[in-house]
């Protein structure tokens, strides 16, 4: 069976998408583009295949700016979020940041409180899936909070590290899970979308991707700008053309498809 993955262009924003060797849905965040109006529940909607999960990788929101749009015909069978986080105290850190709460974190705090509260089982979707996430006795702010999904089929993996930045990056190598996961990594997408703050040259110990896939609008942050992960990539041949670093700024939505036997495919500038 294929599996295929797609990377929305989203902006300063994260929304991706797994159609598993199962042929289940699995969203991996729900932010939106504001420039094109394109919004992943509107693709959900026309696909005509309600997600079976979708993960809740950070309570911020860029990650979940559509998320309300999901209730009520198209709320998923469960979700994954980080299981130590008290909804209550995000709500109560995001009123004191700002006076209030975006619709899309409302919705996924009244998820993790009254809707998903509880223990659910979700079936392997055929492929390894792995979860990582921080305490807040580690950590207090909602990017080093971030749920980082491992998965992995035919030998492949990406990594969706969320907006995990250095810390949380260098806590997580104490981890011979994490570890283990991230010499496994073929595919890694750039956390906080590929600003230096989310940038950890200790992690290219262990993890040596053919390539980073970087979430972003254009540049506006001089944090954008700079070229941290080449170096660290041995690149994807697109015609000839060897790409070490991709993004949806320049490349649009990107694809992957990767086949039950061979090799994957990623291809660029995608039409949704």
């Amino acid at each position: 069976m294929l599996m295929k993955i797609h990377i929305f262009d989203v902006e300063h924003g994260e929304c991706n998408a797994i159609e598993t060797p199962s042929g289940h849905l699995f969203l991996i965040g729900t932010g939106h583009n504001s420039s094109t109006n394109w919004r992943p529940s509107t693709w959900v909607s026309w696909r005509n295949q309600r997600p079976h999960c979708i993960v809740l990788t950070n309570l911020d929101k860029d990650h979940l700016s559509d998320l309300s749009n999901f209730e009520p015909h198209l709320r998923p069978d469960t979700i994954k979020r980080n299981d130590y986080v008290n909804p209550q105290w995000i709500e109560d850190m995001k009123y004191e940041e700002s006076g209030e709460v975006h619709s899309g974190v409302q919705t996924a705090l009244d998820w993790m409180s009254n809707v998903f509260n509880g223990e659910v089982i979700t079936p392997d979707y055929g492929m390894e899936k792995l979860f990582f996430y921080h305490s807040p006795i580690l950590f207090q702010d909602t990017n080093n909070l971030s749920v980082v999904t491992f998965v992995r089929y035919n030998n492949i993996g990406i990594m969706f590290p969320g907006d995990i930045e250095t810390a949380g990056w260098k806590e997580f190598l104490k981890d011979p899970s994490f570890v283990n996961c991230l010499l496994r990594t073929n595919i890694l997408i750039a956390s906080h979308h590929g600003r230096e703050t989310g940038y950890c040259s200790e992690i290219f110990n262990y993890c040596r991707p053919d390539a980073v896939i970087i979430s972003d609008k254009s540049i506006v942050h001089g944090t954008q700008s700079h070229d941290l992960y080449s170096q660290h990539c041995s690149g994807l041949d697109f015609g000839g053309k060897i790409r070490k670093v991709l993004t949806t700024r320049n490349d649009g939505k990107i694809t992957i498809d990767l086949p039950a036997i061979g090799p994957y495919t990623v291809y660029i500038n995608q039409s949704y």
